[in-house]
């Protein structure tokens, strides 16, 4: 008999993603990290849950915990595993802080650690912000890297200053921009193309220069599509840390 269906919640600052596992992924449905009631969003995770028998969550919400564990036990009947590094881990846990660590980042660096089979391996995963988590082949978890973000970046830059506009991200960044438009993608472009492949390149050295790098994340695509340090995309590495997670309970 096959395992349940299983719904897993990457529960972030500014959406909930969802998507159901059920032999393979299903699509990831974004909502808005809202202070909806639990009922609220069992009837909006309901148009994704389907047959959904079991749940996780991995949330850096903690407000929103509680509220989406009440609309997932509704949805599948059982109570849904809460991501934290109280759980069983496939790795050693070689953090300093580990009650800082984010459970969105612990369940990057699971999802990453199974596909890796054995490898050390960097997730780097792009959204808001990005970041990477590296596991080594004993296998323990060392950490990693938290960095703003692009749409961070372009905003930010906007916000602080009194005469640079909001731009749009440059598609293909060039490295001389003859406007103060495209003067500003050619800057965000570098800082995060180059930021990002000077990481993973010391990243990896660290490792001793034979780690798989995995991306997730809404800038994951972008990302890969540009650097050759990655080695491919992985969009539901987070989905299936929680999942690998609760099947270790």
């Amino acid at each position: 008999m096959p395992p349940p269906a299983f719904l897993a919640l990457d529960a972030g600052n500014s959406s909930v993603k969802a998507a159901v596992w059920n032999g393979a992924w299903g699509e990831t449905v974004r909502f808005p990290a809202d202070d909806a009631p639990a009922e609220v969003w069992a009837a909006r995770l309901g148009s994704v849950a389907g047959r959904a028998e079991a749940g996780g969550i991995a949330s850096v919400v903690p407000d929103l915990t509680p509220v989406l564990a009440e609309a997932v036990e509704r949805l599948t009947g059982t109570a849904p595993v809460v991501v934290s590094v109280d759980l069983p881990l496939p790795f050693r846990l070689a953090y300093a802080t580990p009650r800082t660590l984010g459970t969105d980042r612990l369940a990057a660096a699971v999802g990453a650690h199974a596909l890796a089979e054995g490898r050390a391996v960097i997730a780097l995963d792009a959204g808001s912000a990005i970041t990477t988590e590296v596991v080594t082949s004993e296998p323990a978890y060392l950490g990693g890297a938290i960095l703003p973000g692009p749409d961070l970046l372009r905003r930010s830059l906007a916000r602080d200053t009194r005469q640079l506009p909001d731009v749009p991200w440059p598609d293909v960044p060039r490295p001389i921009g003859d406007s103060t438009v495209s003067a500003i993608q050619a800057g965000l472009g570098a800082l995060v193309l180059d930021g990002v492949a000077g990481l993973l390149r010391r990243t990896r050295d660290a490792l001793g220069g034979n780690a798989l790098v995995l991306a997730t994340g809404g800038w994951g695509v972008w990302l890969a599509e540009r650097l050759p340090e990655v080695d491919r995309v992985e969009p539901y590495l987070v989905h299936d840390g929680i999942r690998r997670l609760a099947a270790r309970r």
